[in-house]
């Protein structure tokens, strides 16, 4: 059987920015809560896959890819998919299979499922899992949900190798609530809607115990994770969730909001990226990766980066 790896990660921000003005009147309540200063926007008509072509932009090895997988919830048009849409923006090959995932925060996981499984099968070699969302077009003024989500797109080659260093997954879906992440029809516009009290506690009961399973049944030691890469939903999400584990795994959990925000899908790659760069993590390392959110539904996976 055919193995994968992933051998590269970039993404790309937009640059227009929501600050939390520091001196607001609902600033510490906002800040303690979300651990987030400032998010990301697009600026006039850019959408998913502009900024999902500048994430490929800065991609460097683009010889040979067969296959895109595209995972957005706030696609350009709901037909036909965004990754045929970038597939001639970006000029590839056209023997090339594209298909579109709609996840949310847990699509990283899934997309990385689908590029190992195709490896596997040999029907790619290399894939290019584009993760992006604009979920700003969807949130106005009025809507507290703008502290929160940042517009992002994340860049992830999958790779057929000899060894396997994408190594197990399992996922979980409670469609009981939809309801609590969801873009609807409000006073004739498609708005964001979002019930924290009810996400806080999805994730903060659920996501620790499906942890404690996976490596529970893949007989592995959670303190044989270099880094642990939860989904970036907020600052008391993620607090809560490592509150669960003993104090002495707490550095291994990956925390990193303050600037860039929530990036839904693209937060796990994006914060992969960044402890690469600063070297907090390096080639070789195993590490343990977990999305959860829109669905509801989560994922959780380990690899060796």
């Amino acid at each position: 059987m055919n193995n994968s790896a992933i051998t590269e990660i970039n993404f790309y921000l937009p640059s227009g920015k929501r600050i939390i003005v520091k001196n607001s009147k609902n600033f510490k309540r906002i800040y303690s809560k979300t651990g987030i200063l400032t998010t990301r926007v697009v600026r006039g008509k850019e959408d998913v896959i502009d900024l999902a072509a500048k994430a490929y932009q800065k991609i460097k090895d683009k010889k040979n890819i067969d296959a895109i997988i595209f995972v957005t919830q706030t696609p350009r048009y709901l037909l036909p998919s965004c990754s045929c849409i970038l597939q001639e923006k970006i000029g590839l090959n056209k023997e090339i299979l594209t298909m579109d995932i709609n996840m949310g925060c847990s699509g990283f996981l899934h997309g990385l499922c689908v590029s190992d499984s195709l490896i596997a099968k040999g029907i790619a070699k290399k894939i290019l899992l584009i993760c992006a969302d604009t979920y700003s077009k969807y949130i106005n003024k009025k809507n507290s949900n703008r502290f929160i989500f940042s517009d992002s797109a994340s860049a992830t080659i999958v790779t057929k190798t000899k060894k396997k260093f994408i190594k197990n997954f399992i996922f979980g879906t409670d469609g009981s609530g939809f309801k609590n992440i969801i873009i609807k029809e409000k006073k004739k516009m498609r708005q964001l809607e979002m019930n924290g009290a009810e996400v806080f506690a999805f994730a903060a009961n659920t996501i620790p115990e499906q942890i404690i399973k996976f490596n529970k049944n893949n007989n592995i030691n959670i303190k044989s994770y270099k880094k642990i890469f939860l989904h970036q939903a907020s600052k008391v999400v993620l607090e809560t969730i490592v509150q669960k584990f003993p104090k002495e795994l707490k550095d291994k959990f990956y925390i990193g909001l303050k600037d860039i925000g929530n990036t839904t899908s693209s937060s796990i790659p994006i914060s992969i990226k960044k402890s690469l760069i600063k070297k907090d993590i390096k080639h070789g390392d195993k590490i343990l990766i977990c999305g959860f959110g829109v669905g509801l539904s989560w994922g959780i996976g380990n690899l060796i980066i």
